[in-house]
């Protein structure tokens, strides 16, 4: 069977009514006859569009859960245990609907870039090489792009490979921008947990000589493992407030009412005296605090060597008290006395002593002024996050209050004092006594902190009034760290808010996934509306894709029919057809397809081409 001729070609066209010189003109053929033809666009779209939404909803949601719960917390939003054991295998998961998501949303508007092909081809002249370009291009080969883009001859064909090329890049993207949405980062969340105030205080009076030895046992553990361990401390910035710092240090930030110790030290030289008696030097000193243990029973004695503190010879430092004043209901006052043997103190006053070995002593006497207050703490870890209690709220937890303390005086003026008093004399308390002796140091090497002298081999005995003052502070903060906890009434449990860095994904990367898919999306309602704009504005009869069959159907005309057929017969070498020029419109015959002298199909005058090359 011969092929038909440009005539019978026109005749069956005429046929048919889809002569352009028919009246009226038939119908375009638009998005709906496109879509139809096409269902898998449409297929593709929904698919994509329901994968990346799953992808996208379950990663923010996941990313707003928490991966490490504390065991503290009493409201944690946390990920279920599968996940959290196999978060690399959710990954990989989510990374699949999202790969698979993107690749749909790419295909629809890389068929619609394809689409775009004959409304380019009606305004600018493309070789069959540049045309297959295009077409690789817009059918994902990104090898083909660079050729497809030296074809560019107007801003619309441009525009168009660009996005092309954007659209087919964009899938790769989905493994790295899930993975960066999917790794756990430390993220400030807002959690609560029970916290119980037990009230904290003493019920014990101090004495000097023989004091308590059940105050002073956890005082001494919490002092000597910080003294030697100095990062074992918790909260150590905040020493000066009655809390319970080794249970608030795992709480992160936040705010709370609390009592809170303020305390100035002031030290200056002193000059201790020795005791003695009948010739002999003892190793006692006077001091001028006269509360025994038997003054405490309420009897009375006159003997002035009741005053006197006893100490060990040996060339370490040691400490006493040498008097006490209740300043006020809330403020105590106690001066305590340092005293280096055959040791060195920082602007210490020297005085010979005669006690075995011990030639004399380097002394200060440090004022250690403490007042009890209510006040808010504020506690913020690591210092660039801020506590989540609103400062200014009533309902802020109560974490300790002097109303609260257990306290050891029947006289209720004095009572703070007391307890106050056992604050102002704590470097007293971290070391221990041999047979009644005042405890005795040794300053650490390694940490430079006093650490109480037992059986061990001592290091230095040299001192600054700067270390010392250390040594104050760090003690009063073990002592509350000790005695915060203990309580004669019944603790209560409060709610309290804090902010704790936790692991967790973070919310504001799982919403950078949404940005592949609208930018594809964007892209392909640019292109499709550009479609159909030029289609309408062309008098492009129909909308479709540029298929094989399409291709074939729109090189039907006289000029391209000579130019392939000659090129047919030399069957032993590849097509030379590569840099033949052609546009999309109707040829002189007046068949509408591509060829090399073609007019608008809107009825516009004739356009005149050459070909560069052919057969």
């Amino acid at each position: 069977m011969s092929s038909p001729t440009p005539r019978d070609v026109r005749r069956l066209a005429s046929d048919h009514d889809f002569t352009f010189q028919a009246s009226p003109r038939p119908k375009q053929l638009g998005w709906w006859s496109f879509l139809a033809n096409n269902l898998s666009i449409p297929a593709a779209m929904c698919i994509g569009i329901i994968f990346t939404i799953v992808a996208i909803v379950y990663t923010n949601s996941t990313s707003k859960q928490v991966l490490d719960c504390p065991a503290w917390a009493t409201s944690c939003p946390a990920a279920d245990d599968w996940t959290i054991n196999h978060l690399g295998t959710v990954q990989g998961i989510i990374t699949l609907l999202f790969s698979i998501g993107l690749v749909a949303l790419a295909y629809v508007a890389l068929a619609l870039c394809e689409a775009a092909v004959w409304p380019l081809l009606s305004r600018q002249i493309f070789t069959i090489r540049e045309l297959e370009a295009y077409l690789s291009t817009t059918r994902g080969s990104i090898l083909s792009a660079p050729r497809a883009l030296m074809s560019i001859k107007t801003l619309a064909t441009g525009l168009i490979l660009v996005g092309a090329i954007v659209v087919t890049l964009l899938p790769f993207a989905a493994a790295p921008m899930v993975g960066y949405a999917f790794t756990p980062t430390l993220v400030a969340v807002d959690l609560d947990g029970n916290y119980t105030a037990p009230g904290g205080g003493i019920s014990q009076l101090y004495a000097q000589t023989d004091p308590p030895t059940s105050v002073m046992v956890d005082v001494m553990a919490e002092y000597n493992s910080w003294a030697t361990n100095p990062s074992s401390e918790p909260l150590p910035g905040q020493r000066d407030w009655y809390v319970d710092r080794e249970t608030l240090a795992q709480r992160g930030s936040f705010s709370g009412n609390a009592i809170k110790l303020d305390t100035s030290i002031t030290c200056q030289r002193h000059m201790v005296k020795q005791r003695g008696g009948g010739g002999l030097a003892w190793n006692a000193f006077q001091t001028n605090m006269t509360r025994t243990r038997e003054s405490l029973a309420g009897k009375e004695s006159h003997k002035k060597e009741d005053s006197d503190v006893w100490v060990r010879s040996l060339p370490q430092l040691t400490v006493w008290v040498d008097n006490f004043t209740f300043i006020s209901e809330h403020r105590t006052t106690a001066t305590l006395v340092f005293a280096a043997f055959n040791g060195t103190i920082e602007g210490g006053q020297w005085t010979p002593v005669l006690l075995g070995n011990t030639t004399g002593a380097s002394s200060i006497a440090c004022q250690v002024d403490i007042e009890a207050r209510d006040d808010i703490l504020v506690v913020t870890e690591p210092d660039s996050f801020v506590p989540a209690n609103d400062f200014q709220s009533p309902a802020r937890t109560t974490l300790s209050s002097i109303a609260t303390l257990t306290l050891g005086s029947n006289t209720k003026k004095t009572a703070i004092n007391e307890l106050l008093l056992w604050f102002t004399v704590a470097p007293l308390l971290v070391g221990s006594s041999v047979d009644g002796t005042q405890p005795m140091f040794f300053n650490s090497t390694q940490t430079n902190r006093a650490v109480a002298y037992t059986s061990s081999t001592p290091e230095r005995n040299t001192w600054t009034i700067a270390g010392i003052e250390s040594m104050i502070r760090l003690s009063i903060g073990a002592l509350a760290q000790a005695t915060s906890t203990s309580s004669e009434t019944r603790p209560q449990t409060q709610t309290l808010r804090s902010t704790i860095l936790t692991r967790k994904m973070s919310p504001a990367r799982s919403l950078l996934l949404i940005v592949p898919p609208l930018l594809i999306i964007g892209i392909a309602i640019a292109i499709g509306v550009w479609n159909t704009w030029v289609h309408r504005k062309e008098g492009i009869p129909v909308m479709r894709m540029a298929g094989v069959g399409e291709i074939l159907k729109s090189t039907q005309t006289a000029y391209l029919r000579e130019v392939c057929g000659t090129d047919a017969a030399k069957t032993y070498l590849p097509y030379e057809t590569g840099t033949v020029e052609v546009k999309y419109g109707v040829d002189k015959d007046g068949v509408v397809g591509l060829a090399r002298s073609v007019r608008g199909l809107n009825g516009e005058r004739r356009v005149e081409f050459m070909g560069v090359g052919g057969v």
